[in-house]
C-alpha cells in the first residue's frame, strides 16, 4: 500500500523526521527485544516450555502445561525402568533359589520354558510329543531345573510378566515426550511468529518539483 505524505518542503521535512523515528523504532537494535521464532523453536524443542519462556516470562502458562507434562512422563519413565529392574532381578533371585537354576544372561526362550514347565524333562517331553526338535535343549547342568512345587513355578511367571509390562511400556512413554517436545516446539515458534509480526513502513522521497515534495510510505502488513 503505496501513501504520498506531503506536498510542501516544510512537509516533507516533517515527513522526513516522522521516517527516522518509525525507521528507528523498525531497527534491527529495537528488533532484538522481539522473540525469534526458530530459537523460541530450538528452545522448547530441546525442554518443553523453554520456548514459551523465552518469549514472554512473564505469561507462558502453555509452556508451563508441556514442562509439567514432560517431567511427569520422565519420571514415570525412570520409575518404571526401576520397578522392572527390581522385578527382573526378583525373579532371577526367585529361580535361583527355588528351581536351582542361573537365568542371567539366558535367552528369552528360556526363561519362558522355565516359567511353563516344572523340569527340563517335562519341557523335553512336550517338545518330543509335538514333534519341536529345532526347540529340544540339551540335558546338560546349566539347563536344568526342577521347582519345589507348582506355587513357585507360578509365582516366577507372575514376577517375569509383571517385569516385561512395565518394560513394554518405556518406548510408549519416549514416543510422547518426542510428541510433547514437538507440540511445544511449534507452539513456541508461532506464538513468536506473532509477536514479531507487524507492518513495516518503508519511506521514499518523492520530488515533483523545487516547491512541491513529498515523500511515500509504502506499507505492508504480514499475515
Amino acid at each position: 500500500m503505496k501513501i504520498l505524505l506531503g506536498r510542501s518542503a516544510s512537509q516533507f521535512k516533517a515527513g522526513l523526521i516522522a521516517g527516522f523515528i518509525i525507521l528507528l523504532v523498525s531497527s534491527p537494535l529495537y528488533a532484538q527485544t522481539q522473540p525469534d521464532p526458530r530459537g523460541s523453536f530450538l528452545r522448547s524443542l530441546a525442554i518443553p516450555g523453554w520456548g514459551h519462556y523465552y518469549n514472554d516470562s512473564n505469561n507462558w502458562t502453555r509452556g508451563k502445561v508441556h514442562l509439567g507434562a514432560d517431567i511427569i512422563m520422565i519420571g514415570s519413565y525412570f520409575g518404571l525402568n526401576a520397578r522392572a529392574s527390581n522385578l527382573e532381578g526378583q525373579y532371577h533371585t526367585f529361580a535361583q533359589l527355588n528351581a536351582g537354576v542361573s537365568i542371567s544372561d539366558r535367552s528369552r526362550k528360556f526363561q519362558l520354558a522355565i516359567s511353563q514347565y516344572n523340569n527340563l524333562e517335562a519341557y523335553n517331553d512336550f517338545q518330543l510329543r509335538s514333534r519341536n526338535w529345532d526347540q529340544l535343549l540339551d540335558d546338560t547342568r546349566e539347563n536344568r531345573w526342577q521347582w519345589e512345587s507348582e506355587e513357585d513355578r507360578e509365582r516366577y511367571s507372575d514376577l517375569r510378566e509383571t517385569s516385561d509390562r512395565a518394560r513394554n511400556q518405556l518406548p510408549a512413554i519416549a514416543g510422547l515426550m518426542v510428541v510433547n517436545r514437538v507440540l511445544s516446539a511449534i507452539s513456541a515458534y508461532r506464538q513468536a511468529r506473532d509477536m514479531t509480526s507487524g507492518p513495516e513502513l518503508t519511506l521514499l522521497p518523492a520530488f515533483n518539483d523545487r516547491l512541491h515534495s513529498g515523500i511515500i510510505a509504502n506499507l505492508s502488513f504480514k499475515f
